[in-house]
């Protein structure tokens, strides 16, 4: 008897509606028929980097839209939602994490059992399950501040729930949800750069580096901590070289003086 002949799948068919000779669907697909995701921060022709808060003005211009947004509040539930926007930009900018991970942080990294503060918590980031790593978090001043100010106005009901919860209670947000209320916050702010979740990531690495006496030195424990390759890649990524670029750019005028 001979060989069984190998049985071909039969390839997945994406259909299209036709008007006028030309697909209707826009939508790009995955050779499995899946439908292509974008970054929705990206428009054709755009570049989609996002630049830190580079500036004291900018970081007050975005505290003062969240206040803003709490004294405008039409009722309760929008007003505790406006508190936790705020606290999530003021802890996005000073723990230096990803939007995947600060969006899960809990109470209980921040408070003991006791009720006492924290210093530090080790957590292990999304993007790194897989090689078993994790990370320090460390809580500054600031941190402290606004999260004690934060549960003076909500107390915490339970310590296993999320800092950041969704607007149904039990989940935290959504990194699409924490993009999009960074980036509107710095549009209402009248930041004109390009601005999004990961600017908190970005800006706690610049200003870390900005406050360092010997910015060599601190430019090697910021690639440490975001796991870059190269110092270099640190230096783009919190903008550093772009500033540079800018200054080097600004210092020539070559034929300023015939014109």
């Amino acid at each position: 008897m001979g060989a069984m002949p190998a049985v071909v799948e039969p390839k997945k068919v994406v259909s299209f509606k036709v008007i006028d000779g030309k697909a209707a669907d826009k939508k790009k697909y995955n050779l499995d028929g899946s439908v292509k995701r974008t970054h929705p921060n990206k428009k054709a022709g755009e570049s989609s980097e996002v630049f830190a808060f580079k500036t004291e003005e900018e970081i007050k211009a975005m505290i003062d839209v969240f206040d803003k947004h709490i004294a405008d509040a039409p009722d309760d539930n929008k007003e505790q939602i406006a508190h936790r926007n705020k606290l999530l930009f003021l802890i996005g900018i000073n723990v230096g994490i990803r939007a995947s991970d600060l969006r899960t942080l809990k109470w209980s990294f921040f408070y003991n059992d006791d009720g006492t503060f924290k210093d530090s918590y080790r957590i292990q980031p999304e993007k790194q399950k897989k090689q078993h790593k994790f990370i320090t978090m460390y809580f500054n001043a600031t941190v402290r501040k606004a999260i004690e100010n934060y549960v003076s106005e909500y107390p915490i009901e339970d310590i296993n729930s999320y800092l950041f919860p969704s607007r149904k209670g039990a989940e935290s947000i959504g990194v699409s949800s924490l993009w999009r209320i960074i980036k509107d916050a710095a549009a209402e702010a009248g930041i004109s750069q390009n601005i999004g979740s990961h600017s908190l990531r970005k800006s706690w690495g610049f200003w870390c580096w900005h406050k360092a006496e010997d910015k060599n030195k601190a430019l090697v424990i910021l690639q440490m901590c975001f796991s870059h390759s190269s110092t270099q890649t640190t230096a783009r990524y919190i903008g550093i070289m772009d500033d540079e670029i800018s200054d080097m750019y600004n210092s020539i005028d070559l034929g300023f003086d015939f014109i």
